[in-house]
């Protein structure tokens, strides 16, 4: 069984949605944002610093580069240090 209690707190404030878009929106960056604090993302950010972080709320909400890129980024990085 889930326990929604803390998330009801914080979605109190709020005072209810007016679409299933904004719940789901409001609802997420809430998520994210807990798990962030609580150290729970640390398979996607594994080097556990700041641009991790940052990373994983990009990819949250659609914002920045994405995974592909980043996974790109990262082997051509790799690369090149293997070059030098």
């Amino acid at each position: 069984m889930i326990d929604h209690g803390k998330l009801k707190q914080l979605i109190r404030p709020v005072r209810g949605f007016k679409t299933l878009k904004t719940a789901y929106a409001t609802i997420k960056g809430f998520e994210v944002m807990r798990a962030l604090r609580k150290d729970q993302a640390f398979s996607v950010n594994i080097a556990r610093d700041m641009r991790g972080k940052a990373r994983l709320v990009e990819r949250a909400f659609n914002v920045g580069p994405g995974a592909l890129a980043d996974a790109v980024r990262f082997i051509s990085q790799q690369l090149e240090l293997q070059d030098e």
